[in-house]
């Protein structure tokens, strides 16, 4: 199905689908990750150098990214064929870097193939049936799952206050990067975690950050989300017209507080008895 709802916040999967109809907008206008989140998620999962990591809804690579510079293998998966050709173009001379098209439901992959499984604000799009299954059958034993969430923090700045209600109008309460949802999804997950049967040591953590953007930038990331991709043209179109408007009234740089949320996880092991 579709549509699902997740604690209060329902999600049309239908809308993974359009992030690759901005894809050079969607690498230019989104953000990376904290170094010291990324030092967090490693440190818990106990990987060395040679150690194999499947990135989940890669996107364009800003998850990657962190994780190249570290030395691991990584294995790429993203659904959406144009933002897996621009994350290639980056890591082609990367030995190190394996991208696939396809979707987590689908992902063809021998058990036990991946120490550590990793996603950036994707985990929400997968569906619900059978993620943590799968994820437990893929990973090696002990095994960890590191989910990220990232929302700007609307209530520590006036521009965000009133970005935030241009965007309730035109894609329903807290959407957009200025919303709430990417919070209760994160939320959410934690406590489904906490009661699976597949996983342990659930840990949830948080950081706080103050991005710089320009106007332009800031309207053109608002424009790669997928409820915006979805409006009719006229809409889109009244939906910039109102954020440059509000945008004009403040200088450069705007300085977006964000705020990241870290799901940690570890594979259960097997109880064989004596």
């Amino acid at each position: 199905m579709p549509h699902c709802l997740i604690s209060n916040v329902e999600i049309n999967r239908n809308l993974k689908t359009n992030f690759g109809k901005v894809s050079e907008l969607y690498d230019k206008a989104r953000i990376g990750y904290p170094e010291e989140l990324i030092g967090d998620a490693l440190k818990f999962s106990k990987i060395d150098k040679k150690a194999r990591i499947l990135d989940v809804g890669c996107g364009s690579g800003q998850l990657i990214e962190s994780l190249f510079r570290k030395g691991f293998y990584i294995v790429g998966l993203d659904i959406s064929q144009d933002l897996v050709e621009i994350a290639k173009k980056k890591y082609s001379e990367s030995p190190n870097v394996e991208l696939v098209v396809g979707s987590f439901e689908d992902f063809e992959t021998p058990k036990e193939n991946f120490d550590a499984i990793f996603s950036g604000i994707a985990w929400h799009w997968v569906k619900p049936e059978r993620r943590y299954e799968k994820a437990y059958e893929i990973l090696k034993k002990n095994g960890a799952l590191a989910l990220v969430w990232y929302f700007q923090e609307s209530n520590k700045s006036n521009f965000l206050g009133e970005i935030g209600k241009i965007l309730d109008k035109y894609g329903g309460k807290n959407a957009g990067p200025a919303g709430q949802r990417m919070k209760d999804y994160a939320d959410f997950v934690h406590k489904e975690l906490s009661e699976n049967r597949f996983f342990n040591s659930v840990q949830r953590k948080e950081y706080s950050e103050e991005l710089e953007f320009s106007k332009n930038r800031y309207v053109e990331l608002v424009l790669t989300y997928g409820w915006v991709q979805s409006l009719s043209e006229k809409d889109r179109d009244n939906l910039i017209k109102d954020l440059q408007e509000v945008s004009g009234k403040y200088t450069e740089p705007l300085i977006i507080p964000y705020k990241y949320v870290l799901i940690l996880a570890r594979k259960k092991v097997e109880n064989t008895g004596s």
